[in-house]
């Protein structure tokens, strides 16, 4: 009889415990765990990156800069010169989760493919890692290859250089890359059961170059989805999509998130059914909101380093391919019925990587598109990681499609009560715009939740595989 009641006991103090910890958060949609550090991994072996041979192939721009003490831009004279290494990735995992099977989210940092890296904080990629593990995903950052080569013309009778960037050396270098971000997808598939991943929900998010490198992952499928001329019989082979890493599995990513990215082919963008999140200022001059030409405005993309190009009299001219732009890619999806997110605030001068803008809003709020960003991107991937995409544009490729063709919730009169359509012991919490909770519990299938008890107002109501929503309360 002892026993019984111990075990009893035991039982209620497991129930309880474990329901107010899900009373207190969401995984995927809530911070829950801390976060492990770091782990390096070897994405592949043997990649040839461009190498600068200690500083002899580095353009005049790069050696300068280096010279000066600023962190240097890798453009190169020769892109023949290479150096064989391992492509690396750092992975970092939520500590003490016992889940078996986890989204996963590999994060590409910016840097116009010839600056910055992994462990990148100015363009939130380290931010974004965490925070994305601490909410359950496994997440990485990877270090992938970088560095354009440029032709340089010394005028003559005059102490200037002139370098240019032109379309073959430009898609070449995003070639590279996207082989490398498909080898990141791969290792994730290959090596699933170790990191404990779901192979169906491993998603990019790419920030400038590396959202087009987020988009040109779902949306390439072979080598021939680039043109021919990125091959050319006097330069070091490409190979292709899967010419490195881990082999046998696909590595196409099942969902992207591109930060103020672009494609280079919009018509590959029509066939798929993959959903992507995108985020762009209609004031973009780095990479193009509709169609157009990246690097439209050079001296605004470098910003203080041009100062010192000015000073050395040297003059930096780039031609890129023609690139289509969030705007373009919001268009076909929405044709298409894909499901997809679109956040561009018109009207607000907004430039490439709006992290650091702010306004206030009709209300006299302050709004910081940083957080405005990040709350987007976390809400997709949530919704991506919980089958919880909208039917009515839902992709057939996505499993658990018959889940998404209704609310869970329908509100009730006044927005005094919500009822759950469907679901069972869903989590849910009512939270006041200061982010606030006042209300939280457990309701399934048939259930009424009042909210009689909360005074008139504004809140935001959060149910477990919905959307958060914005509901006034009213008499």
């Amino acid at each position: 009889m002892k026993l019984r009641i111990y075990l009893a006991v035991l039982v209620f103090i497991l129930f309880v415990t474990s329901w107010a910890s899900a009373a207190d958060g969401v995984r995927y949609k809530d911070r829950l765990f801390k976060v492990s550090k770091a782990k390096t991994v070897t994405v592949a072996e043997d990649v040839p990156f461009l190498d600068s041979k200690d500083g002899t192939n580095y353009t005049t721009i790069s050696s300068m800069m280096e010279s000066f003490g600023v962190e240097p831009m890798m453009y190169f004279y020769n892109g023949e010169i290479t150096k064989k290494q391992p492509l690396l990735m750092d992975v970092y995992e939520p500590v003490d989760d016992n889940a078996e099977k986890r989204a996963a989210v590999i994060v590409c940092h910016g840097g116009a493919f010839v600056a910055s890296s992994k462990d990148d904080f100015g363009q939130k990629t380290v931010a974004y890692t965490d925070s994305l593990a601490a909410r359950g995903y496994v997440t990485a950052s990877l270090e992938y290859r970088q560095g354009v080569v440029m032709r340089e013309v010394i005028r003559e009778g005059a102490d200037e250089y002139d370098d240019y960037i032109d379309s073959l050396a430009f898609s070449r270098t995003v070639y590279k890359a996207i082989q490398d971000v498909h080898a990141a997808v791969r290792y994730f598939r290959k090596n699933a059961t170790e990191l404990k991943v779901d192979t169906n929900k491993i998603y990019i998010v790419g920030n400038s170059a590396g959202g087009m490198l987020a988009l040109e992952n779902v949306y390439v499928r072979s080598k021939k989805d680039f043109p021919a001329y990125i091959e050319q019989e006097d330069m070091e082979p490409l190979g292709e999509l899967d010419e490195y890493g881990e082999t046998g599995v696909g590595g196409h990513a099942n969902g992207a998130v591109a930060l103020w990215g672009a494609i280079h082919n919009a018509d590959l963008v029509k066939n798929s059914k993959v959903p992507v999140f995108l985020a762009h200022g209609d004031s973009d001059y780095v990479m193009p909101f509709g169609k157009g030409h990246a690097i439209s405005d050079v001296d605004r993309m470098l910003g203080d380093k041009s100062s010192y190009l000015k000073l050395l009299g040297i003059n930096l001219h780039v031609s890129t391919p023609t690139l289509y732009g969030s705007a373009v890619v919001d268009s076909i999806l929405n044709e298409g019925k894909v499901y997809h997110e679109f956040y561009a605030p018109r009207g607000f001068g907004l430039k490439h990587e709006f992290y650091d803008a702010t306004r206030t809003d009709e209300n006299g709020d302050e709004v910081v598109y940083a957080d405005s960003v990040q709350n987007k991107v976390f809400a997709f991937l949530y919704n991506l990681a919980v089958d919880s995409v909208p039917a009515w544009q839902k992709p057939t490729s996505l499993p658990m499609v018959a889940l998404a063709l209704a609310s869970r919730i329908t509100m009730g009169e006044g927005n005094r009560s919500f009822t759950v359509e469907r679901g069972e012991n869903l989590v849910y919490g009512v939270f006041e715009l200061n982010g606030r909770r006042v209300m939280a519990g457990r309701a399934s299938r048939g259930e009424t939740v009042s909210l009689e008890g909360l005074s008139n107002g504004v809140y935001y109501l959060r149910v477990q595989g919905e959307r958060a929503r914005r509901i006034g309360l009213r008499k």
